[in-house]
């Protein structure tokens, strides 16, 4: 929806300024311009769904839709992204979920809107968090801050994280607790407490290995970037409830890294 906004807005612009302004060769300023102006006024269009996201459940389907197509217009139009997914039958159609998958972008969560079209949310750092607009977009998706320098304020929003994977919300971590190394596709850390929102949810694993994400800040916005995703069998709560978070850890960080590695030697 919102790439054929933007889209029609940037049609529109170039037609009514070569109609009733100028045609010939001002045609080609039109269309530059018309890239701006249309951003812009798609833009504006998303702001006004602000009251609606803040208003509604978090689990909203119309809400992760304009979400899901914002992230998608974003990967399109600008970061410029080529995404080849794997394994989307491996998504969970409905059960409580958690999605961990390896981070080395900025970019990733907007990947993760890409095959997850179940309503979704994310732990966001807290710089992150408190960004304009997006912190706000965050918040109304039910997003769970990570404040490292609050263990209070981390427990906190822990509880709330909890209720919010209980009430149908599927909830991305990336376990690596942040951007550790941008040139390296595997994971090269690992928080045991990243599962423990999870555990104590009794919510079942989705394991995703994403590829390609070190190669976008030398190629975006001006050419395309190819990515691999591969999403892995579901871990059932059942199968990890006995075990400690650190021995999730260590399963997932195999299941995460070993294709990757294989995918790194192929290549």
């Amino acid at each position: 929806m919102i790439s054929l906004l933007y889209l029609i807005f940037w049609g529109l612009y170039v037609y009514v300024m070569s109609v009733y302004v100028a045609s010939s060769y001002w045609i080609i300023l039109w269309f530059i311009t018309g890239a701006l102006v249309s951003f812009i006024a798609t833009v504006l269009f998303i702001i006004l769904h602000f009251p609606y996201m803040k208003w509604t459940k978090v689990t909203n389907r119309y809400k992760y839709y304009v979400t899901r197509s914002t992230s998608h217009w974003l990967v399109v139009f600008f970061m410029r992204l080529k995404i080849d997914i794997k394994g989307k039958e491996n998504i969970p159609k409905d059960g409580l979920l958690c999605v961990f998958a390896n981070h080395k972008s900025y970019a990733d969560p907007f990947i993760v809107f890409e095959f997850m079209n179940r309503p979704t949310t994310f732990t966001p750092k807290m710089s992150v968090y408190k960004a304009p607009l997006i912190g706000l977009w965050l918040k109304y998706l039910g997003a769970f801050p990570i404040d490292r320098s609050s263990d209070r304020n981390t427990a906190r929003a822990m509880v709330d994280a909890i209720k919010v994977i209980k009430d149908g919300m599927v909830m991305t971590i990336f376990p690596e607790g942040g951007i550790k190394d941008r040139n390296d596709e595997k994971m090269v850390a690992m928080r045991a407490g990243a599962y423990r929102v999870a555990m104590k949810a009794g919510a079942n694993l989705l394991p995703v290995s994403i590829q390609g994400t070190t190669q976008i800040k030398h190629r975006a916005p001006w050419r395309i970037t190819k990515i691999n995703v591969v999403i892995h069998p579901v871990v059932s709560y059942d199968e990890i409830k006995e075990k400690t978070t650190a021995e999730v850890a260590d399963l997932m960080f195999h299941k995460i890294n070993n294709h990757l590695v294989q995918e790194t030697k192929a290549d």
